[in-house]
């Protein structure tokens, strides 16, 4: 533990971020997998909000959430759910 008065600042400072950031991420995880399981188009435009809420924030890059914006209209569009990779960020 910090000793200093500014780390244990810091430290307070980070697990807020942390918790934060992590409501985000949570939010639209799930709103993606809403949409790929439902296949419905209002379930779509609610994920596309919450994607671009996130990129806006500066939670997730503009580039990454174009992209998952773009495979979740295919998705919605085949009328076929997409396997779904839980271990995106997982290492072995």
């Amino acid at each position: 533990m910090a000793n200093i008065k500014a780390n244990i600042k810091n430290i307070r400072k980070t697990a807020r971020r942390t918790r934060i950031n992590k409501g985000y991420v949570t939010a639209y995880r799930s709103q993606t997998k809403k949409v790929r399981t439902t296949q419905d188009s209002k379930d779509l435009a609610k994920a596309y909000k919450t994607i671009d809420s996130v990129a806006s924030k500066g939670k997730m890059h503009k580039n990454k959430a174009n992209r998952l914006k773009s495979r979740l209209a295919k998705a919605v569009n085949k009328k076929q759910p997409i396997k779904i990779n839980t271990n995106e960020n997982k290492t072995k």
